[in-house]
């Protein structure tokens, strides 16, 4: 595998500063190469092998034309971000034919375990928040990338495009309209919860029929003029949203997820075994909150495909004649 680092002398080293100011410009770049390895697969995973390609090929063994600065960067930095995530627990700790023992340099403090705790969770972020930049840089690169239709059509291409397209909720401005997340990261990693939901929930509710029509108005990108279908597929999306949520909140890493969403909050004790159980019963309690709210969406659903009552015409009834008794003379 070729990575988007020059690995030899030490411009690995500083291409990594001028990606991470807040390391060392002395970390050495071979401690992280086998991270980088790792991190590097995992972008891949979310982007796929074509557009990684792309990526070598305008990296170009580190001779990048300037028009390209910006695709390699939006690849480049992510990776750059995980792998130094991965490699800094490991290296808190000096492994000696001794066992593992303390770093601690002159001049120099070791930090709390809490304190390392909000490092990782702010690494944590900062990575999500590099992926999701690079997925917005792709979905962009139709209209302000200099490899556009290249480069575009390999991405619109991709599995991870294709993961929310086919769903009810295909864009983050869908799921924006019942719950802020601004984040196409986050919506790709609910796509399987949103399909789940489609496929067990939705589909048995509206009929296939009407599923399968519905979904293809969507996906021939047609406006919508009847007032029904634009009032079921907003209380589909809405039911979608909460199902995603229910089903995420065991599955997915609380950094994921936007503010208000779930909060993990971080112990200033030594150890940081504390916050453990508290984040367990939130997680719990937030699925069934977003359960429930699925519950509720559903029963709108159910109640808004009811036919319409229908009046029938009242059969004339002669007051001088008896009916039985069920019926009363109105003399």
């Amino acid at each position: 595998m070729k990575l988007l680092f020059t690995t030899t002398g030490t411009t690995g080293n500083t291409e990594l500063k001028e990606l991470m100011g807040f390391i060392d410009a002395d970390l050495k770049f071979k401690n992280l190469i086998p991270d980088l390895i790792t991190a590097t697969n995992d972008v891949i995973d979310l982007i796929g092998e074509e557009v990684y390609k792309k990526a070598v090929e305008a990296f170009n063994d580190g001779t990048i034309a300037d028009e390209d600065k910006d695709f390699i960067y939006a690849v480049r930095y992510p990776i750059a971000v995980n792998a130094y995530r991965l490699f800094a627990p490991t290296n808190d700790v000096s492994h000696t034919n001794n066992g593992r023992k303390q770093r601690q340099d002159d001049g120099e403090k070791l930090p709390w375990e809490w304190m390392l705790d909000r490092d990782n969770a702010a690494m944590e972020k900062r990575y999500y928040r590099a992926l999701d930049d690079l997925i917005k840089f792709l979905d962009r690169s139709k209209v302000e990338h200099e490899l556009t239709t290249t480069l575009y059509s390999i991405w619109t291409n991709s599995e991870a495009f294709k993961a929310t397209h086919n769903l009810f909720i295909r864009t983050v401005s869908d799921f924006d309209k019942v719950f802020p997340i601004q984040s196409r990261l986050l919506l790709i990693k609910l796509a399987p919860g949103i399909s789940d939901c489609e496929q067990y929930e939705i589909r048995p509710t509206v009929g296939t029929e009407k599923f399968n029509a519905l979904k293809q108005v969507l996906r021939a990108n047609t406006p919508i003029t009847d007032e029904n279908d634009l009032e079921l597929i907003r209380l589909i999306r809405k039911a979608s949203v909460a199902y995603s949520f229910a089903w995420a909140m065991p599955r997915l890493s609380v950094q994921l997820y936007p503010e208000g969403v779930l909060q993990h909050v971080t112990s200033d004790r030594a150890t940081t075994r504390g916050a453990k159980p508290t984040l367990k019963n939130e997680t719990q309690e937030a699925e069934q909150a977003w359960r429930s709210d699925f519950d509720r969406v559903k029963i709108e659903i159910e109640k808004f495909l009811e036919p319409a009552p229908t009046v029938d015409e009242c059969t004339s009834v002669i007051p001088e004649q008896t009916y039985g008794e069920k019926y009363f003379s109105a003399l």
